[in-house]
């Protein structure tokens, strides 16, 4: 064995521990706003909100999937993409019910949570940037942040429409988009699983 063997094994095993704190605490962080954002969603009346809650529902099983052994990582994968897939048809359908039945939203109740997501986002992505970058998984979990701070922002787009010029329909359009995120999540989780890529 190579006198450098035992440092390099440390420095490894230190890393691993970092990564592992780093994602427990983004798990933390994105599953108590995730609930929040989704209750919100439903007490508001906001479907940008229920979307953009069940984005970070994909990003919450990324990071459980990263302590399971691969075999089950795949499994999980993909019930967590078919699951996307159903949310998004879903809030899809619901977009078109409401763009022919408009309903009024809370919009600055809305508008705050809208903003405390991306907040919420922003330190996740802080915290993440903190972890080893040569981790594929850690990586993989940084662009997710990235995707889900993208539909934050959205959302106080349509939060800022309804509360300043009771644009209520731009919520509904906001949660379409949101919604082709998540459809388009769900199906790269899928093909990645089904394809075997670690």
């Amino acid at each position: 064995m190579s006198p450098l063997q035992p440092k390099h094994d440390h420095i490894h095993e230190h890393l691993h521990t970092e990564n592992r704190k780093i994602l427990a605490l983004s798990f933390m962080l994105i599953t108590s706003f995730m609930i929040i954002e989704f209750l919100s969603g439903y007490y508001v009346n906001s479907l940008a909100l229920i979307a953009d809650a069940n984005d970070s529902f994909a990003l919450l099983i990324a990071l459980i999937a990263l302590y399971l052994n691969p075999q089950n990582q795949r499994r999980v994968a993909i019930l967590n993409g078919f699951s996307l897939l159903l949310v998004a048809i879903y809030i899809i359908w619901e977009a078109i019910e409401r763009w022919q039945y408009p309903q009024q939203i809370a919009s600055l109740p809305m508008l705050i949570v809208a903003v405390l997501g991306l907040l919420v986002n922003v330190v996740v992505a802080h915290l993440m940037l903190k972890g080893d970058q040569a981790n594929l998984n850690l990586r993989a979990a940084y662009l997710h942040v990235l995707a889900d701070l993208l539909g934050s922002i959205v959302a106080i787009s349509a939060g800022l429409s309804a509360y300043l010029f009771n644009w209520i329909w731009v919520d509904i359009i906001a949660s379409f988009i949101l919604s082709l995120f998540v459809l388009k999540s769900g199906y790269a989780i899928i093909k990645e699983a089904l394809l075997g890529v670690e």
